[in-house]
């Protein structure tokens, strides 16, 4: 008798043989269950009104907070800022240190400081003129001219076209890869798309310097694989850093239901949740594909958003409507969505840029579609002549080292985030 009592208070009710009734039995006790459940939440909400009783609720609701993956994230010795749509990892105690040790350090010193220290004062001064000239470059930059963007394709392996011998026969990208480069034209008001059929074979290193020499900002390079698209690089100009990306979940604006019509207003750039130094290092390249001062009139928004190191990017408008004789704001989505993953960061561009003398030869009218990697004229001539002697000076240039890299172990843990 005892051990039926005993599986009654656990809802245990096997030991009755009968089917309806223990069936009854059942719903007797997951009644009994839901009102005990709601006389305690009752009582909870009259003990929780006024003063006191918020003092009680956000205690409470400190103390059962809900385990997520995010809030367990393990603990990175990079995290520099506190993510901003969630709650979780803060800076470590050695990072604040050192922010506020830089930010004490950029104080005016005294005079014993100064008679100490010369050599320190040398390479500050030459810290501030180097800051000095990077600001005077930026005042006559227009801060709401879109940067220019050169946006192309990988160049396919024989193994997908086999039966076509000739690379520039094999360039045409899939028609889902087009739509797609369509909707990043329509998302980034300075692109510009080249087929990759106009490289001739060139490597991605040297259309970078070919982009490089004619003024581009950027580079966007989207590789498709069954005639999807599966990668997605990014190459900042003039001397990198170089992001390759895994693309997937990639839905085009037409394919979401009640979409908005985009217009070529540059878009608000919102960057969530890069916390680490790596990802401070992603959100400034993604930073520098929009320029700094927004359209606000054309009400778009552009939102890349970080969780658990896949970066998910949309793109909305602002409505307003009066409702209920209140003006109310809404977003409507644009398109496209799309997310990607970090495989690889280089602090340079890809092997086979070259050396960079720092002058910009720009197109003038722009008619030459070709992207001509010999320079052309005299100095593509000169170049070429030059190019077999000088097999040292290009491997000082090209830097293969990798500042991240993804492996297949990384996956392992589910709270171990790097961005």
């Amino acid at each position: 008798m005892d051990e039926a009592e005993s599986s009654l208070g656990r809802g245990n009710f096997k030991h009755i043989g009968n089917k309806a009734k223990r069936q009854a039995e059942y719903r007797k006790y997951r009644a009994g269950k839901r009102k005990d459940k709601l006389a305690r939440r009752v009582a909870q909400a009259k003990e929780e009104k006024g003063a006191d009783g918020q003092e009680k609720k956000r205690a409470r609701l400190a103390e059962n907070r809900t385990r997520t993956i995010e809030n367990t994230r393990l603990e990175n010795p990079t995290i520099i800022s506190e993510p901003n749509s969630h709650p979780g990892l803060k800076p470590s105690q050695a990072v604040i240190d050192a922010q506020q040790q830089a930010s004490g350090s950029s104080k005016p010193k005294d005079k014993t400081d100064d008679e100490d220290g010369d050599d320190g004062d040398d390479a500050e001064e030459e810290v501030d003129e180097a800051a000095l000239a990077a600001e005077e470059e930026r005042a006559f930059e227009d801060a709401s001219a879109p940067p220019a963007i050169l946006i192309t394709t990988s160049a396919p392996s024989s193994s997908t076209s086999p039966h076509l011998a000739s690379v520039n026969a094999r360039s045409h990208p899939a028609e889902r890869t087009r739509d797609f480069i369509e909707e990043l034209l329509n998302m980034f008001p300075g692109g510009e798309y080249r087929p990759r059929a106009k490289a001739k074979g060139a490597s991605l290193g040297k259309i970078a310097g070919w982009a490089r020499k004619r003024g581009y900002n950027a580079m966007i390079v989207i590789g498709e694989d069954h005639k999807q698209p599966t990668m997605w690089t990014l190459i900042g100009l003039p001397e990198g850093p170089t992001a390759v990306f895994r693309l997937t979940s990639v839905r085009l604006g037409k394919e979401i239901g009640g979409h908005a019509r985009s217009t070529p207003h540059s878009p608000e750039l919102i960057l969530n949740n890069f916390t680490t130094a790596l990802g401070h290092s992603v959100g400034s390249l993604l930073q520098s594909l929009f320029p700094s001062i927004p359209q606000l009139e054309g009400r778009q928004v552009l939102t890349a958003h970080n969780q658990r190191d896949f970066i998910f990017f949309r793109r909305h408008r602002y409505e307003f409507a009066l409702r209920k004789g209140e003006e109310k704001a809404r977003l409507q989505e644009i398109g496209p969505q799309f997310t990607v993953k970090l495989r690889k960061l280089m602090p340079s561009l890809p092997k086979g840029a070259g050396g960079w003398d720092g002058v910009v030869d720009f197109d003038g009218d722009g008619s030459g579609a070709v992207m001509d990697m010999g320079g052309g004229g005299e100095a593509g001539a000169e170049a070429a002549e030059a190019a077999p002697k000088s097999k040292r000076a290009r491997g000082q240039v090209e830097e293969t080292t990798s500042e991240f890299t993804w492996k297949p172990k990384m996956g392992v843990s589910r709270r171990n985030f790097y961005l």
